[in-house]
């Protein structure tokens, strides 16, 4: 697949090398993947998602405006920088030049539930995509770790159609199954579940149901398929596993509804034969090897989430 594009829908290696006191440039040890392994895997698309912990609204901010600028500091320290994708002259740019991309996503709005307006700067400072909730709800959406019953309040259906008008990304990961469906009935763009698996393969919470991923699919959406072995089943481990969760997606909401989401460096628990990005190739092998089309198997690793990236993020100019 050395000139497929693969897309790699989430990741949290930026937090981890902070956390780490390390560079997210160069291997280290420290971390599952880096721009250097992922400048090996050009044509590649990567999600980084900047999380931080602490919920308040104050100093989640402060916490993510830490990350942001030592994602920067570390990009401008990077010989062969990659391209911040923004909108659609640097996406084109990232994929006519095979230059490796990089999508910027903010992991749980905590930060906005008091003051809409820091999505503007947030914008301002690349970020393309946004998930409203981490595992607690807000006051803009309940999350997986609240009832089920709690949805999207009057801040968060605010905040969904401001991300539609700018053209960011919805991502559904880690929200309430109200909240779900909240958002799914509200946008009228494309939405992407970064980093989720099937619930009727593996009965965690934070996994999606067939109706569910029927709704992403109907959306023209793309659900990225993730490495934890929590959320994989722990007793099918491995590179099969993966495959058996984007069989699912795609016998339910077809080969367009199918990505990968891997969850790197959020999580110190990867499968057996998983230890990095070069998994992707053998994803793709083994794809292939399960009857699927050279064509499908494209946009399974990568195509889908192009897509999408298109339809929403390709429309800001």
């Amino acid at each position: 697949m050395k000139n497929i594009l693969s897309v790699d829908g989430h990741c949290d290696t930026v937090l981890k090398a902070f956390e780490t006191g390390t560079s997210i440039i160069k291997d280290s040890g420290k971390t599952h993947i880096t721009l250097s392994s992922l400048s090996r895997m050009v044509p590649h698309i990567q999600f980084m998602a900047l999380f931080c912990d602490r919920f308040n609204s104050r100093e989640h901010f402060h916490g993510l405006w830490d990350l942001l600028d030592f994602f920067y500091m570390n990009l401008s320290s990077c010989e062969n920088s990659p391209v911040v994708i923004i909108d659609r002259v640097s996406l084109d740019e990232c994929i006519r030049e095979k230059r490796l991309g990089i999508i910027l996503a903010v992991e749980g709005a905590y930060l906005l539930e008091d003051n809409l307006h820091r999505l503007d700067m947030l914008y301002k400072l690349g970020i393309r995509c946004l998930s409203l909730t981490w595992n607690p709800g807000n006051k803009l959406c309940g999350g997986i770790g609240d009832s089920d019953s709690r949805g999207l309040g009057s801040q968060g259906a605010r905040l969904v159609k401001k991300m539609n008008r700018l053209g960011m990304l919805i991502d559904l990961s880690h929200i309430s199954e109200r909240g779900f469906w909240d958002i799914i009935e509200l946008t009228d763009r494309p939405v992407i579940a970064s980093h989720s698996n099937c619930l009727s393969l593996c009965n965690n919470k934070r996994n999606l149901d067939d109706r569910q991923i029927k709704a992403v699919a109907d959306k023209n959406g793309v659900i990225g398929v993730n490495f934890v072995p929590d959320f994989l089943g722990r007793e099918r481990e491995g590179i099969s596993t993966v495959v058996d969760h984007i069989e699912h997606i795609v016998q339910l909401g077809g080969p367009g509804c199918a990505g990968l989401g891997s969850d790197f460096d959020g999580t110190e628990d990867l499968p057996e034969g998983i230890t990095g990005i070069e998994c992707f190739y053998e994803i793709y092998e083994e794809l292939l090897k399960r009857g699927y089309s050279e064509e499908d198997a494209a946009k399974v690793m990568g195509g889908n989430m192009l897509r999408v990236i298109e339809d929403v993020i390709g429309q800001c100019r």
